[in-house]
């Protein structure tokens, strides 16, 4: 079955509470929640979010990570591995599958993934070929994802282009909302105007910046340790960084893109060997 859910014992009631704040958080409230599985180490929280997503897409070697991380995540060994696995099987699996390794890909297609070969389109990544596919299945089906979220996990870390690549399609996406996880933090694109966000302390924070990265901006601040007033943020000068959380909303208002990158706490991780 594709997209199968595990069953309450494949984590705690405690790891499924936590990654429900953690969606919503993601999410910036009560919405659907898209997942994407880039390939880079996927995140402490992956396990529990994937509980709490309505579409599961894998970016080609993404499955790689799923199927290798995901017996660790339920704490068993190889006997038991497959069954493991077996818990958490994408919808989508879609790249140019250059990654993706046969056992794999045989594996997931067994129990009814898709797996989408787009080889012959090199001028884009995984990670916006998987938007596409994201956004497509979105707009077909309001009913089901209504004002879905999407979020991106192994998408920070690893080589510094694949994360530039991430970052930069972060700002050219103009679907769905987009939030992009990995090696503890989570990073947004606020768009010109106010942004409200919600904090969740449990969770995120303390530390936390506000960087323009595409072109100057001039943004003020409330909620932040040190709040911005008018201030001008721009690569080769003043980048809001290294700041700090200190109310549970923060308030951004700015008239151009700036990233807002928070760090996650990781309440409830799985083993560390995951």
């Amino acid at each position: 079955m594709t997209g199968l859910i595990a069953s309450a014992a494949s984590v705690s009631d405690a790891e499924a509470a936590w990654g429900g704040r953690l969606a919503a958080s993601a999410a910036g409230g009560s919405h659907a929640i898209v997942l994407l599985v880039l390939n880079y180490r996927l995140p402490h929280a992956a396990a529990a979010l994937w509980h709490h997503s309505v579409l599961r897409i894998c970016a080609d070697g993404g499955a790689n990570r799923l199927y290798d991380q995901a017996p660790c995540w339920l704490g068993v060994s190889e006997p038991e591995a497959d069954a493991a696995r077996g818990a958490f099987v994408p919808d989508v699996i879609k790249g140019d599958l250059d990654s993706l390794r046969p056992e794999v890909r045989e594996f997931y297609e067994r129990r009814g993934a898709r797996v989408v070969d787009l080889a012959a389109d090199q001028d884009t990544t995984d990670l916006q070929k998987c938007l596409t596919c994201a956004s497509r299945m979105i707009a077909a089906d309001p009913a089901r994802f209504g004002d879905a979220h999407i979020l991106a996990l192994g998408a920070l870390g690893g080589r510094l282009d694949h994360t530039l690549a991430n970052l930069n399609t972060l700002h050219r996406h103009d679907g769905a909302p987009l939030a992009l996880m990995g090696e503890g933090n989570l990073v947004r694109l606020l768009r010109a105007g106010r942004s409200e966000l919600p904090v969740d302390r449990r969770l995120l924070g303390p530390a936390c910046g506000l960087v323009a990265l595409g072109q100057p901006a001039t943004a003020s601040s409330s909620g932040l340790r040190w709040n911005l007033d008018s201030t001008r943020l721009e690569m080769g000068g003043l980048q809001s960084t290294s700041n700090l959380v200190d109310a549970e909303l923060v308030v951004v208002d700015t008239d151009a893109p700036l990233l807002w990158t928070i760090e996650m706490r990781d309440e409830a991780p799985p083993p560390d060997a995951c």
